[in-house]
């Protein structure tokens, strides 16, 4: 099975709503009952289960505000994607920067794998020139 882009875009975008809207039940909906969510390569238990992803969301999201989310253009091959991503946000009054990859595994238009990698800086960034592509 192939995932279109169209299907990678629209959980993007979906990602980006939940994530400024601070919705972590909807954030739990972009995955089935059984997906799994890795938000750390280092992480040594990645979160399995919507309820699981839910309360890492709840977690996560405490102090965290004036959310930008920004995506990439996805790379796609069969049932998975990969994609850059830049956030800019206040986390605690304080302005922030992370910057990231997803890779996604798709089981129709749900994320049934989730894995990520990122970096966070101080203070609010613009990606470099050639970011995304």
């Amino acid at each position: 099975m192939t995932v279109s882009l169209e299907t990678v875009t629209g959980w993007l975008d979906e990602f980006g709503r939940v994530w400024r809207e601070a919705d972590a039940d909807a954030a739990a909906a972009l995955h089935p009952a059984d997906g799994v969510y890795r938000n750390s390569p280092f992480l040594d238990q990645p979160y399995v289960g919507t309820e699981a992803i839910k309360g890492f969301w709840e977690r996560a999201l405490v102090g965290v505000s004036e959310i930008d989310f920004r995506y990439g253009v996805p790379v796609i091959q069969g049932d998975r994607a990969a994609v850059e991503w830049w956030v800019t946000e206040m986390n605690n009054g304080e302005a922030a920067t992370l910057a990231g990859i997803f890779l996604l595994t798709f089981d129709g238009e749900l994320v049934s794998d989730l894995r990520e990698a990122f970096v966070k800086q101080a203070g609010a960034h613009e990606p470099h020139e050639g970011w995304g592509v």
